[in-house]
């Protein structure tokens, strides 16, 4: 093991980061507050590792919660080893390669989003590019205990002080994740989770790669050079195709995003033209939106109130263009009517700049609606009789899958996610001898075999966000293959349950 740099007991000037400061009383790690700005984190030179993001996030978060020390050469934190360990979850007994991951924090160039107009001075910061890390020292207190001392660069520390907005990350699901592509994109989906239509922003796909793997256009082409020869970089891409991008990290992420936690679900949403796919975005949704989904499948549902607005088409058709649903579109073509609709999403697609359209629109829906006056307002509400209009519907405007096997790979998500919505909703249901039976097998199967959940399934059962999600995924696998058509059912039963999902939505 490296050894720590030994600083004399008069010079430990600096405050300690307390044990447990980032915990709550029952033991959990708490949610930490990001500003918005920094939910995508695009490298620009280097490669920043799952161990890295990891780090990073939790001194981060110690520097959130506790007051730094101020030296000469800026704020100042220090945190045990130890507990930086224990709390990320930092399995391995080999230091040098945390300390490594916590040095690439240093090395790593990265670039933030724009922020938010500020109302006081009317600017915004339209682009920051800085260190994720300032100065780092490993040391060795008077008690022989290792401990990291870290600052962070101004830029950044300027941004965690003086956000307009900001997003939730849950640090117990973060210590969880074990890829680093789940870790930046669970990062972008609490950013974009509360968006009206559950849609992050729209990006072509390759910009996705170093956002999800970590690692800059520089160090892959570096990496290409060293492998193939020099120059192959300029004739050979990162993933040539999307359907390996795909598979190798939007798959794996999206998978394990799903089983670690129980908030939401997450799919991707590639967009083709014509047979290829161009750009790519994800969508994400509330778990208790798929239970209220299951619920009103299998209750007797109430008659339609009308129609669906038809009136005008073109209007509705460059709503959803920007990425809205059609549910989403004509509520939205109801509440604002066809003109404000169509100026707001055209407004969408031609502002340069936007990177999530469908968001964008909305804000000036609400925008041009704040500024109406009453009259104004009740002028251009939609008529009853246009949502009553007994005109065929104009064809939906969707974006084709680009193969049958990511239609099939789509249907089997969403299927597992219902089976995984239903297995939780009819757990309270169970006799108490049902659910010890499950619990105890449980067991046997999974926690005896995965010890970084025995010690929590042991000490609070099924409290434990983690757990619970470990649980609900096994039971609905278990009770798939028990009774019903299995975990992976056959292509013929996806595309049933995907044409039984469609035809659900258009009579809900």
């Amino acid at each position: 093991m490296e050894p720590f740099l030994t600083v004399p007991p008069a010079d430990l000037s600096v405050a300690e980061v307390p044990d447990g400061a980032l915990r709550r009383a029952s033991g959990e790690l708490r949610d930490m507050r990001k500003p918005v700005e920094m939910a995508v984190i695009e490298p620009k030179t280097r490669k920043i590792n799952l161990w890295s993001r990891k780090a990073w996030l939790f001194l981060v978060a110690y520097s959130l919660t506790h007051e730094g020390t101020l030296t000469q050469d800026g704020t100042v934190w220090r945190v045990p080893l130890a507990t930086l360990i224990k709390d990320a979850r930092f399995g391995s007994k080999d230091r040098r390669h945390l300390k490594e991951s916590i040095k690439e924090c240093q090395r790593t160039l990265v670039e933030w989003s724009g922020s938010a107009r500020d109302s006081m001075t009317g600017q915004t910061r339209l682009w920051s590019s800085t260190q994720l890390l300032g100065s780092v020292e490993f040391v060795e207190d008077e008690r022989g205990r290792a401990c990291i001392e870290w600052s962070l660069p101004p830029v950044l520390l300027r941004q965690l002080r003086e956000y307009k907005h900001f997003y939730m990350v849950s640090l117990e699901v973060v210590a969880e994740i074990k890829l680093n592509c789940t870790l930046a994109l669970y990062e972008i989906i609490c950013r974009y989770k509360t968006n009206p239509n559950g849609l992050t922003m729209r990006r072509p796909w390759r910009e996705w790669i170093p956002l999800l793997t970590g690692e800059s256009d520089e160090s892959a082409e570096l990496r290409i050079d060293m492998k193939a020869g020099k120059g192959a970089s300029k004739v050979r891409q990162r993933y040539g195709e999307y359907r390996y991008f795909r598979r190798d990290v939007v798959q794996r992420a999206v998978a394990e995003l799903n089983e670690v936690q129980q908030e939401f679900t997450v799919e991707s949403v590639p967009l083709t033209r014509g047979r290829t796919v161009e750009e790519l975005q994800f969508r994400v949704v509330a778990r208790d939106a798929h239970a209220s989904t299951v619920k009103e499948h299998t209750s007797p549902r109430p008659a339609r109130r009308h129609n669906a607005p038809t009136a005008d088409a073109p209007a509705l058709a460059r709503a959803i263009q920007t990425g809205a649903s059609e549910h989403f579109a004509s509520q939205l073509y109801q509440e604002y009517g066809p003109e404000q609709l169509a100026h707001s999403a055209e407004s969408a697609l031609t502002t340069p700049g936007v990177v999530n359209p469908a968001g964008f629109m909305v804000a000036k829906l609400r925008q041009q609606e704040a500024a109406k006056t009453p009259s104004q307002a009740a002028a251009s509400a939609p008529s009853p009789a246009a949502s009553k209009d007994n005109t065929p519907a104009a064809p939906a405007v969707r974006t084709p899958p680009g193969s049958l096997r990511e239609s099939l790979d789509f249907a089997l998500t969403r299927y597992r996610n219902r089976l995984q919505v239903l297995a939780k909703s009819r757990w309270p249901q169970l006799s108490s001898d049902a659910r010890t039976q499950y619990l105890h097998r449980f067991e046997r199967e999974v926690v005896a075999t995965t010890p970084y959940i025995r010690k929590d399934f042991q000490a609070s059962g099924l409290k434990k966000p983690f757990v619970a999600a470990k649980f609900y995924l096994w039971l609905a696998e278990f009770q798939a293959h028990e009774s019903g058509d299995g975990w992976t059912p056959s292509a013929e039963v996806l595309l049933a349950h995907m044409v039984g999902q469609v035809r659900a939505g258009e009579t809900g």
